[in-house]
């Protein structure tokens, strides 16, 4: 077989889903709560840090996390304003290396 006849499949558009899940506590509640004081902070702006995993040939990664946990409403009693950029954090698909083919 002839190198030019090897069809590698591509998973182009794909999305891969990975899931997250959370540590059961020892005691009752059991799962992670919301804890909310009615603070909210914030930021003049956001810096954005990637993280790449491996997506096995997709495009695109989904990440679940479970159990997943409800809080209740949030009501805003007070605005801390700080002078440092907050932190979003990405996750992105590495390109997934094409497999050596012997010769």
């Amino acid at each position: 077989m002839a190198d030019e006849d090897i069809v590698i499949p591509t998973k182009s558009g794909c999305t891969s889903t990975m899931t997250f899940t959370q540590s059961r506590l020892p005691t009752p509640p059991f799962w992670p709560q919301c804890s909310w004081n009615g603070t909210v902070t914030a930021y003049p702006s956001t810096v954005t840090v990637t993280g790449s995993v491996d997506c096995d040939g997709c495009t695109d990664v989904r990440i679940v996390q479970v159990p997943i946990v409800h809080c209740p409403v949030m009501i805003i009693s007070t605005v801390i304003r700080v002078s440092t950029p907050s932190t979003l954090y990405r996750t992105v698909c590495s390109a997934t290396p094409t497999p050596e083919v012997d010769a």
